[in-house]
């Protein structure tokens, strides 16, 4: 199956979280249903406020990281039975947002996101 979005979510730190059902068919009657999460960060001056990175830095993080960060989270749940699929991925989706969903609209979320990327790849 194609990527379908299932939901754009607008978070309080002006982000776009975009829910996908990306599941797939292994068998007559079977899937493996995979919900996947991203947002698309824009990196920009104003996501580093309450971290105060010096001009030199940003510019840095630009040069290593481009312009975006894109924050992804996969979950899969193999063998589900077709007349389950619907109901499961709404389960993984309630789950994710649940367990993760403040935590992504954090106002800080996005400038360590992107900080922790930088320092990840300059390692």
């Amino acid at each position: 199956m194609e990527n379908m979005i299932y939901k754009k979510i607008e978070l309080e730190n002006h982000q776009t979280l975009v829910i996908s059902d990306i599941s797939r068919k292994i068998s007559a009657d079977a899937y493996v249903v995979i919900m996947k999460a991203n947002i698309e960060i824009k990196i920009e001056k104003q996501l580093f406020l309450n971290d105060a990175i010096a001009d030199f830095k940003f510019e840095d993080i630009l040069a290593t990281l481009g312009d975006t960060v894109i924050y992804e989270y996969r979950i899969e749940r193999n063998f589900i039975m077709a007349k389950e699929k619907d109901e499961v991925f709404e389960a993984l989706v309630k789950t994710f947002l649940d367990n993760l969903g403040q935590y992504m609209a954090n106002p800080k979320f996005p400038g360590k996101l992107v900080l922790k990327e930088y320092k990840d790849r300059i390692k």
